[in-house]
């Protein structure tokens, strides 16, 4: 379900959340992103669960690995796509996320191995300082 702006061009829809890096935010970043994509897609679509569990990896990650006080959540959408990134400060020393190749019987460090699953297209980005953004998209048609 496309919105349409002015003249039928597809209208372009982005917002952003600041969050201090707690634990407890992943889930106010979750229901955030769920309420939006709602209002935008319709209630009741499997892609948006699948948009909802990368962003709790990506957030998660980002709370757990990151340094500083906040990350910021974006969003993009287009009527077509959803892209979603977080923005944090990477730890002390650049350590750059990456997708791990865990043991079977590991506990973590699959975060990004589901990101993929869940999403058409993923990347991490770095920016300036030492600043990262992880992104994905999903296709809402």
């Amino acid at each position: 379900m496309a919105r349409e702006g002015l003249y039928g061009q597809r209208r372009m829809v982005k917002g952003s959340l600041r969050l201090e890096t707690e634990m407890g935010n992943v889930s106010v970043g979750r229901q955030w992103l769920r309420d939006v994509l709602d209002q935008e897609f319709g209630v009741g679509r499997s892609v948006t669960d699948d948009a909802v569990q990368a962003l709790s990896e990506v957030l998660t990650n980002a709370i757990l690995y990151g340094t500083g006080r906040y990350v910021r959540v974006t969003y993009l959408l287009d009527g077509e796509w959803a892209e979603v990134a977080v923005h944090n400060d990477r730890r002390a020393g650049g350590v750059f996320p990456r997708k791990q190749s865990p043991a079977p019987d590991a506990e973590c460090g699959r975060g990004l191995e589901l990101v993929e699953a869940f999403c058409e297209q993923w990347g991490i980005t770095a920016l300036p300082g030492d600043a990262v953004k992880v992104w994905f998209k999903v296709r809402f048609t």
